[in-house]
């Protein structure tokens, strides 16, 4: 009996996977979101910080995305809104920006796992760190892992802003102007 419970496990198993990687080998579009958490590319200082409030430097991202299968590699443009927190001596600031990563990404057992990375290029809505005048486009780079089921994934990236931004009130707080975003991204995305 055991044995019987076993096998049907094992073959359930196998036609979920298959299911799996069949869904997710095909090319198409969807939708994403997530959290993301902003170090300002402090996350060794902030790593204190962090234990006392978790939720002061946590934002969000919204977005599409089109996804090209190549084989065992693919091409997944992203076009998505974020909104970064940022707590500078307990003053909370925002920062909202267009993103638009161009990610080379490569299948792994099947499609179920992949990882990726690719630029990004960012346009700056509002920046709460800087005053009117200030560069509104700027570019860096992503790279992660992510798990796919049928038409739901999910993935753990890691982002950072490849030109440092000179910030007044940086300055003024803590006495350094170069000032460079970057964060994790924890994403779940659903593919018509």
């Amino acid at each position: 009996m055991k044995t019987a419970i076993k096998s049907m496990f094992l073959i359930v198993g196998m036609l979920f996977c298959f299911d799996t990687v069949n869904a997710q080998m095909g090319s198409g579009f969807g939708v994403k979101g997530g959290m993301n958490y902003n170090s300002n590319g402090q996350y060794f200082k902030d790593a204190e910080a962090i234990w006392g409030n978790p939720w002061n430097n946590l934002g969000y991202n919204v977005g599409v995305f089109g996804k090209l299968n190549l084989g065992p590699l693919y091409l997944r443009p992203e076009l998505g809104y974020t909104n970064l927190k940022s707590e500078v001596n307990n003053v909370q600031l925002t920062t909202e920006r267009l993103d638009a990563p161009v990610l080379v990404g490569l299948n792994l057992l099947g499609s179920v796992v992949s990882v990726f990375a690719g630029p990004s290029f960012h346009y700056y809505l509002q920046d709460g760190l800087r005053d009117f005048d200030y560069e509104k486009y700027n570019a860096g780079y992503q790279f992660g892992i992510g798990l796919n089921f049928n038409s739901v994934g999910l993935d753990l990236r890691y982002e950072r802003v490849m030109q440092g931004q000179t910030v007044m009130i940086d300055d003024v707080f803590t006495g350094t102007g170069d000032f460079r975003f970057q964060q994790l991204l924890l994403g779940l995305s659903f593919k018509f």
